[in-house]
Formats: C-alpha cells, structure tokens, sequence
C-alpha cells in the first residue's frame, strides 16, 4: 500500500505519514550546512563537503534559483534533514531530472522512499511531468535501489558524464515516466 500523501499545491507543502516537506527557504543555510557537512553525503555528487556557511548560503541561493527542491522535515519537528527535488525543469517537453540527499542518522529508516514519491507525486500531479531523469554513479548501490523501488529504469550507463571533485565519474541514468506510475491527485 502507498503512503498517504498530503499535497497543498497553493503552499507547495507536501505531507507524509512521516514527514513535511516544504520548498527551501532563505533561513535554511545552517540545516544545508549540517547537512553537507558529512562527506558521505556529498560523496556521490558534485556537492563539496562544506565547512564555512557561506558555502551553504552559495548553495542555497542556487538551489532557489534554479531548482523546485523540498526540504525534509520530520514530523513534530523544525529542523531540515534532507532535501528533495527538481532541477533542470523543461516546461515545454514536461520533464525535469529529480535529485536528493538525506543526513545519515537517518539513512536505512525509509524517509527517502517516502518523501521522494511524495515529491514525485507532486511532480506528475502539479508540475504535470511526463519523464523524470535521475543519474547515479555506478557504485552508488543505496540509490540505484531506492531508484529501483520507486520504479525508476536503468536506461544506460554514460561514459565520463559527469565532472566534480578533480575527476570524471560514470553515471548510470534512469527514467521515470508518466505511463508507468499513478500519481496522487493526476
């Protein structure tokens, strides 16, 4: 059975059994912070592991910018512990590529599952997507099975795609699409 999934799309809020998850905002800088702070967060990804909140505040501003990210809010409490979200939202093809991070206390609980098809919900429903892309590294095992789980397909590998920290890395690449899921509310 699916999680109930609670969408107030005039606030953007989105509500699970577990979790709120509101846009970020200007005062998240310090939860980002905390966040990427764990170089096992920032791992897989071209995020570098921060150590100064002006770091964060950078981040943030372009994740306002350029992003529709949630932030990830446990019930009962105040504080962000993961993001989730889009970026790379063409309107006009209807499809957007889907990221997330999550604070490892709470790795191996489900929240990412949880929240990530409440934003994908959210996506199908109001962002009325078609495609969803998601990339991975080829190591990144936690991801590729979340992806898995919430019906993501490997489509292919791609060959030196992406470049951070002072090297090339493989992606794998994954779609979603519109056909193969039921979204809340669509």
């Amino acid at each position: 059975m699916e999680p109930t999934v609670h969408i107030d799309s005039s606030q953007r809020t989105l509500r699970t059994q577990r979790l709120l998850l509101r846009p970020l905002d200007a005062g998240d800088a310090p939860a980002l912070l905390r966040l990427y702070a764990d170089a096992e967060v920032t791992r897989d990804y071209e995020v570098v592991t921060m150590t100064r909140l002006e770091q964060a505040e950078a981040l943030l501003r372009a994740y306002l910018q350029f992003h529709h990210r949630f932030a990830l809010i446990p019930a009962g409490d105040a504080e962000p512990i993961g993001t989730c979200g889009y970026t790379l939202w063409d309107q006009a093809s209807s499809m957007a590529s889907f990221g997330y991070d999550l604070a490892r206390p709470y790795w191996g609980q489900g929240l990412m599952r949880e929240a990530a098809a409440a934003v994908l919900g959210y996506g199908f429903a109001v962002m009325r997507l078609n495609r969803v892309n998601a990339l991975t590294t080829l190591y990144n095992v936690r991801s590729m099975k979340l992806l898995a789980a919430l019906g993501f397909r490997e489509e292919a590998v791609l060959s030196q795609f992406s470049y951070w920290k002072e090297a090339f890395h493989d992606m794998r690449i994954y779609s979603l699409l519109r056909a193969n899921v039921v979204a809340p509310g669509a």
